[in-house]
């Protein structure tokens, strides 16, 4: 097992990366921020956050900057998708090249390029369904338990399978997936459906449990696609797992919804803009989903 396993770096820190750095410090891990751009910090940091039984934990992680790079051991990245990018471009030939990347983030289509800017870099790729709620700028709310999949996405993560035994200790559920590409698509599915409905109608989750048909018909169009890449399931299988999910977090607001409604730019050209591209490369035209991403996209336009 590699060493340095206890020592989690994470770069990005909003409700989804405020609560896995507290579950990691709970379970005992050394737990550092980064910030790589020029944002001013309050020092110390000291981060509050609920667990799911409504008890309250505070820690005090160490803040790292990028003139620190060469000490990461770990590094999870959990920013919004499209900050991805613009936050570990300073770190590109500061990083060790054998420090682990975990990407974790909704949608899909940031891994060509952190693969170009960190060649030699172990890459990991984490899906989770864990629910999160940012209370503040240093506080955080656990909102649900869910299951966490890291899988490689190059040769060298496979050395880094030990991480999901030292995730699975901190969270509801972790686990190793040599087909994380299909455990993102399954995600993608999901998120595609149920964040831009909810983001434009400002509903929460559980208001597609009375919008079956128009869940079943984006589904649906999504099929084709779907089997090319691979993933089995048909129309009844793909809805049950959207409508699931949206009964499950029910009370939620999706994070789309709450991107939109705090005038913050959406991951929608990582989710619906991901599918769209993929689809023209195949050909296949989906027009509900062109309709849905039009729509999130003249919302997030001043």
């Amino acid at each position: 097992m590699p060493r340095h396993l206890d020592h989690w770096t994470l770069l990005g820190c909003g409700a989804l990366g405020g609560v896995l750095a507290g579950l990691l410090a709970e379970a005992g891990n050394q737990v550092s921020l980064l910030r790589t751009n020029d944002a001013e910090v309050r020092l110390p940091l000291q981060l509050s956050w609920w667990d799911l039984q409504g008890h309250e934990h505070h820690f005090e992680p160490d803040f790292l900057q990028t003139k620190d790079a060469a000490n990461i051991r770990l590094l999870l990245v959990t920013t919004k998708a499209y900050q991805v990018q613009s936050a570990l471009e300073p770190l590109i030939g500061q990083l060790p090249s054998a420090t682990p990347i975990l990407l974790l983030h909704n949608g899909m289509g940031t891994e060509s390029w952190v693969r170009r800017a960190f060649p030699d870099n172990p890459l990991l790729l984490m899906v989770t369904s864990n629910g999160a709620l940012r209370l503040g700028s240093e506080a955080f709310r656990h909102t649900g338990a869910g299951e966490t999949w890291i899988g490689p996405a190059n040769a060298a993560a496979r050395a880094w399978q030990p991480l999901a035994e030292l995730l699975a200790r901190a969270l509801p559920h972790a686990g190793w997936s040599e087909a994380i590409h299909h455990k993102q698509w399954e995600k993608l599915v999901i998120n595609a459906v149920i964040n831009p409905l909810t983001a434009l109608s400002g509903e929460r989750n559980g208001s597609l449990l009375q919008r079956q048909d128009e869940v079943e018909a984006l589904c649906e169009e999504l099929l084709p696609l779907l089997q090319r890449h691979g993933l089995s399931g048909d129309l009844a299988y793909w809805r049950d797992k959207v409508l699931q999910v949206a009964r499950l977090t029910a009370d939620n607001y999706s994070s789309m919804q709450q991107d939109l409604a705090c005038g913050r730019p959406s991951e929608i050209d990582f989710i619906t803009g991901f599918v769209l591209r993929e689809a023209q490369e195949a050909k296949l035209h989906l027009p509900l989903h062109q309709q849905l991403y039009q729509a999130i996209k003249a919302k997030e336009t001043p």
